[in-house]
């Protein structure tokens, strides 16, 4: 069996391009989680099985598209998610769950407007209705800041605001912001820490490294290769990756005014994270101090007066 790399030994360098593809790229993510194929359907279970695990109460076992037969808002816009998916846990319950992986103004009045419209399309016509709603999560993967914070992980429910228990389970939300995910990953890792990093960094790896060596990642992995694309296909997703650079490239245009402020703060919490990563690596007792500073993006001077700071406040 070959032995894989760690990490460091398969990041992309310079001039060399990833087999992988983006999975935030509509095209690539449809293909490696389309819920209708049987390999790629057992990636979707795993996927939302370990994405919402904090708020299943039992794990999911299958998934098929939901036919969204109505639109209750008239609008075109109001139907944008990636994935529309019926879905069935171990006991047969039912549960309704949205995928979305695009940039949206207003992001969580979106979200809430879209849990809204999973609750309503359950209802059948006619006064025999008993409003037995299923349960509705929507997940949404973004790159943008949605919270001030450095979580990537932020969950919502209905709860109570006195005793903070969940008053019913309409309404759930999974909102990960990927920007805030660091480029560091060990083996024991949680799966979610595993998944974040996965869907960050996968088109910038050369192949998969040793901290994701889990069947699940590795059958994800062969999924998600530019190489299975058809020729149509490929061409649709450098199109839609050439979109988003246009849209990356717009928008430092848009606050030119403002670049050396927007720099400034930008560079301050790059500085901050860098920091937080450096001093988890250090903590963790397993790098030299050459490695931490690869890996944070730290200087090694940086990193050796951090390590002084630490063992003195010991």
């Amino acid at each position: 069996m070959k032995e894989r790399k760690s990490l460091k030994d398969c990041i992309v360098k310079p001039g060399e391009k990833s087999p992988f593809a983006n999975l935030l790229i509509d095209l690539a993510f449809k293909k490696a989680f389309d819920p209708d194929k049987p390999t790629s359907r057992n990636n979707l279970i795993n996927l939302l099985n370990d994405l919402l695990e904090p708020q299943l109460k039992r794990p999911i076992k299958n998934v098929w598209t939901r036919n969204v037969a109505k639109n209750l808002s008239g609008s075109k816009e109001s139907r944008t998610a990636i994935f529309d998916l019926h879905c069935k846990d171990d006991m047969g319950n039912l549960i309704e769950i949205e995928v979305q992986i695009r940039e949206m103004d207003n992001f969580m009045k979106r979200l809430a407007f879209y849990a809204s419209e999973l609750v309503a399309n359950q209802a059948e016509p006619g006064e025999e209705w008993n409003y037995d709603v299923q349960p509705t999560y929507v997940i949404a993967l973004t790159r943008i800041h949605v919270f001030d914070d450095e979580n990537a992980v932020h969950r919502a429910a209905v709860t109570d605001l006195e005793t903070g228990k969940q008053v019913m389970d309409t309404y759930n939300y999974a909102v990960i912001e990927l920007s805030k995910v660091p480029f560091f990953i060990e083996k024991t890792s949680s799966d979610l820490s595993k998944w974040l990093f996965f869907f960050r960094y996968l088109n910038r790896l050369k192949e998969l490294p040793e901290e994701l060596n889990e069947s699940k990642f590795q059958q994800l992995t062969e999924s998600s290769k530019v190489s299975n694309f058809s020729k149509k296909e490929f061409e649709a997703y450098q199109r839609m990756h050439h979109e988003k650079w246009d849209h990356n490239v717009m928008v430092p245009g848009i606050f030119k005014e403002f670049a050396t402020e927007i720099n400034a703060k930008i560079e301050e919490r790059i500085s901050d994270r860098n920091h937080e990563i450096a001093k988890k690596m250090v903590a963790a007792g397993k790098l030299s101090d050459t490695e931490i500073a690869d890996y944070s993006g730290l200087s090694v001077e940086d990193v050796v007066v951090l390590r002084s700071q630490m063992c003195e406040s010991d």
